[in-house]
C-alpha cells in the first residue's frame, strides 16, 4: 500500500450516524489524496467488510460499538485485520490512553468534535506510513532470523567438518609421542609439542565460534533447574587440574554447595573458561582459587589468581567479542570470544559478573547469580 497514493480506502467504523457523517464530510474536503468511504455500525459488520475486501487501507474506529467497546474493539480489529492501519476515534484527549491504545495495536487516535479536517487527514497518512514501517521491520527481522538461522546450520557443518581432521592430527601426534618418544630428537618433540597445542587451540576456537553464533542470534537458551554451583565448580576445576599441573599452578577448591536456578551446562561452561583463563596467566607456583559463596537472595562464583594481573587499558573490552588480549605466561593465545560468551551466559541468568584486578598481582573474577529460595550451604 502506497502511503501517498492519488486515493485511500477508509472504513468507517461509527454506530453514530451523525458522527459518521461529519467524518464523510471532512473527507471529502481533500483533493489528494482523495478518501473513499464505507461505513460499519458494529464491530461484526467492520469485519465482513475486510473479509470481502471493502473494508480498504485504513480504519477509523469508534471505541463504543454495540457489540463492542473499550480495549477490547482495539484488540479485536487487530486481530481481524493484523496488517491495516487503525485510527482510534474517542472523546478522551488523554496521552496516557492514546499510549496503551498504541501498544495494543492502533497507529494514532483523534478526538470526536476536536479534530479539523487537517487533523483527519494527517491521523489517516500518520497511521499507514507507520503500519508500512512495522512491517518492513517486521519483515527485516524475519530475513535476519532467517539469515542467523542459515549461519548456524552453516556453522554446525563447520564444525563437524573441522572437528574429525583436528582430533586425527591430535590423536597422531599423541601416538607418536607414546610410540616414538625414545627415538626422538629434543627438535622433533617439541614440533610435535606445538602441532599439539595448535590443535588444541583450533579445537577452543571451533566451539567458541559456535557459542558465539548462538549467543549472537539470541540468544543463550537458558533451561533452569535446581543447581549445586558448588558442584559445578569442582567438576569444571577437576577438568583443568591436566593444564594446571602443565603449568605447575596449584589449584585450591573451597566450593561447598550453593543451591540456584541455573543451567548447570551453561554455567559449567563459565566455570571452565574463568579458570582456564587463570591458568593462562598464572606462572609455575601461583595458586589459583575457586570458591562459591551464598548471601541472602545472591550466590557467587568467584576464580582467583596470583598472576600477572589485567592492564587498565584492556579491562573496558573483556567482554567484547574478538577483541584480542594479552598472551598467557606460557605464550598461550587468545581468541577474544571466551569473556564475552561467559558474559552473555551470565546475563542470561540474570546475574553479572565483576573483575578486580591489579598487574603483578593476580585477578579475581566473580560470577554473581540469583540463589535458590532458602538456599543453603552445606
Amino acid at each position: 500500500m502506497d502511503s501517498l497514493a492519488a486515493q485511500v480506502r477508509v472504513l468507517v467504523v461509527e454506530d453514530d450516524p451523525g458522527d459518521s457523517e461529519l467524518i464523510t464530510i471532512a473527507l471529502k474536503e481533500s483533493s489528494r489524496p482523495r478518501f473513499q468511504v464505507s461505513h460499519a455500525a458494529s464491530l461484526a459488520e467492520a469485519v465482513e467488510h475486510i473479509r470481502s475486501g471493502i473494508g480498504g487501507d485504513v480504519v477509523l474506529l469508534d471505541l463504543s460499538l454495540p457489540d463492542a467497546g473499550g480495549e477490547a474493539t482495539v484488540t479485536r480489529m487487530r486481530e481481524a485485520a493484523p496488517d491495516l492501519p487503525i485510527v482510534i476515534m474517542t472523546g478522551l484527549d488523554d496521552g496516557e490512553f492514546a499510549e496503551r491504545m498504541v501498544a495494543l495495536g492502533a497507529q494514532d487516535y483523534l478526538v470526536k468534535g476536536d479534530s479539523s479536517a487537517p487533523m483527519i487527514w494527517r491521523a489517516i497518512r500518520y497511521a499507514i506510513t507507520r503500519m508500512q514501517q512495522a512491517i518492513e521491520r517486521e519483515s527485516l527481522v524475519k530475513e535476519l532470523r532467517a539469515s542467523v538461522e542459515m549461519k548456524n546450520k552453516m556453522f554446525g557443518i563447520l564444525a563437524h567438518d573441522l572437528r574429525n581432521p583436528v582430533g586425527a592430527i591430535t590423536g597422531h601426534v599423541e601416538f607418536l609421542e607414546m610410540t616414538e618418544e625414545e627415538r626422538m630428537t629434543a627438535r622433533t618433540k617439541r614440533s610435535l609439542a606445538t602441532i599439539r597445542d595448535s590443535a588444541v587451540y583450533m579445537n577452543d576456537l571451533i566451539e567458541d565460534v559456535l557459542a558465539l553464533a548462538v549467543a549472537d542470534a539470541d540468544d543463550v537458551v537458558v533451561i533452569r533447574q535446581t543447581t549445586d554451583l558448588g558442584a559445578v565448580a569442582r567438576k569444571a576445576a577437576s577438568a583443568a587440574a591436566v593444564a594446571a599441573e602443565r603449568k605447575q599452578v596449584r589449584l585450591e577448591i573451597d566450593a561447598p554447595t550453593v543451591w540456584i536456578p541455573g543451567d548447570p551446562l551453561k554455567l559449567e561452561q563459565v566455570s571452565n573458561n574463568l579458570i582456564t583463563n587463570a591458568i593462562k596467566f598464572s606462572r609455575a607456583g601461583d595458586v589459583v582459587t575457586v570458591s562459591t559463596r551464598t548471601g541472602g537472595d545472591a550466590a557467587s562464583l568467584s576464580v582467583a589468581d596470583r598472576g600477572v594481573g589485567i592492564p587498565p587499558g584492556l579491562r573496558e573490552t573483556l567482554f567484547k567479542p574478538f577483541v584480542k588480549g594479552m598472551t598467557g605466561t606460557a605464550g598461550e593465545r587468545s581468541n577474544g570470544l571466551g569473556l564475552y560468551i561467559c558474559s552473555r551466559i551470565v546475563a542470561a541468568h540474570g546475574g553479572r559478573i565483576e573483575v578486580d584486578s591489579e598487574c603483578g598481582q593476580g585477578s579475581v573474577f566473580t560470577v554473581i547469580l540469583p540463589a535458590a529460595r532458602n538456599a543453603r550451604v552445606h
